[in-house]
């Protein structure tokens, strides 16, 4: 492979790796909804919607991972940074939540 092909590849990786994100926030959402309907409860759905949000950012963080290690860039080494700054503190605070239920 070349070092372009081989960049290409890598931020194709990212790139599915952000989809499965998408999904996995999407599938926890579709079940917060199930949860209302059953009349589980709003604080049920709550958490369901944090435990999404937190495995479609562990993904995310994957995704914006390898594809800065592909593009060497300054702005994706800061996207990256932002990512994970906001998983942390989106953690503590469900976290903290979570604590309080």
């Amino acid at each position: 492979m070349t070092n372009g092909l081989e960049r290409q590849w890598i931020a194709f990786g990212g790139t599915l790796i952000e989809l499965v994100a998408a999904i996995a926030i999407s599938f926890h959402a579709l079940w917060a909804v199930l949860a209302l309907v059953r009349r589980e409860g709003i604080d049920r759905a709550r958490l369901l919607i944090a435990d999404g949000v937190f495995a479609g950012l562990g993904f995310s963080v994957t995704g914006t991972l390898l594809t800065t290690i592909a593009l060497q860039s300054w702005r994706q080494m800061g996207f990256f940074v932002f990512v994970f700054a906001l998983r942390t503190m989106l953690k503590r605070v469900f976290a903290w939540e979570r604590k309080s239920h």
